[in-house]
C-alpha cells in the first residue's frame, strides 16, 4: 500500500495500490481532523478506505461525520458490498448540538445509502465513552432507521459486544 501525502490539504484524487493484481485499497476523503500532539491538529491525513478484491467492495470509513463526499463517492466507486460505519460518539450536548465528525446512526446508513452500498454494518459503539449519548443507543437507533434509508433490517448489521463473524457469512443474502 502507497502512503498517502503527509497534507491533509487536496484529498481529491485516491491513492491506490495494487497487491499481486488482485486486492486493491484505495485511500478516499473522510469528515474527520487528526492530531497526535498539542501543535500538530490536521498535519497528518485521515481518510477510509475501499477494499477491492476478486469483485468484492468493502468500505471502511474509520472515523467520519456525515457530508456530500460519499454521494460523489458513491457515484465513483459504487455499488458497496459492505460499508462499516461509525455509529457512536455524536453527542456533545452542551458544549455544541452535535459532533461533526462523527456520524449519528442515521447519517450513518445515509452514508451507506449515498454509497450505494448493499449492506452497512455500525461500527464504533458501546466501547469507551467519549460523548454523552447512552453508549447503547446507537444500535438501536440504527436498526430502528434502517428501512428509512433503504435498508432491510437484516442488511444493517449489528455485533453484539464480544461477537466474531466471518466476511462470507456478512456477505451472504
Amino acid at each position: 500500500i502507497r502512503r498517502p501525502p503527509r497534507s491533509t490539504q487536496g484529498v481529491s484524487s485516491a491513492a491506490s495500490d495494487v497487491y499481486k493484481r488482485q486486492l486493491l485499497i484505495t485511500f478516499l476523503p473522510a469528515i474527520h481532523w487528526s492530531k497526535r500532539t498539542l501543535t500538530d491538529k490536521n498535519k497528518t491525513l485521515w481518510g477510509s478506505f475501499l477494499i477491492e478484491y476478486k469483485g468484492i467492495k468493502l468500505f471502511f470509513a474509520c472515523d467520519t461525520g456525515y457530508g456530500n463526499i460519499y454521494k460523489k463517492l458513491g457515484e465513483k466507486f459504487g455499488p458497496i458490498d459492505l460499508a462499516f460505519i461509525n455509529i457512536g460518539a455524536y453527542d456533545f450536548r452542551p458544549m455544541f448540538e452535535k459532533s461533526i465528525y462523527h456520524a449519528t446512526p442515521e447519517e450513518a446508513l445515509n452514508i451507506g445509502k449515498d454509497l450505494k452500498s448493499k449492506k452497512v454494518l455500525g461500527i464504533h459503539w458501546g466501547t469507551i465513552l467519549l460523548s454523552l449519548e447512552d453508549p447503547f443507543e446507537p444500535p438501536v437507533r440504527f436498526k430502528n432507521a434502517a428501512e428509512e434509508y433503504g435498508f432491510n433490517k437484516n442488511d444493517a448489521i449489528l455485533f453484539k459486544i464480544g461477537e466474531s463473524r466471518t466476511l462470507g457469512d456478512l456477505l451472504k443474502n
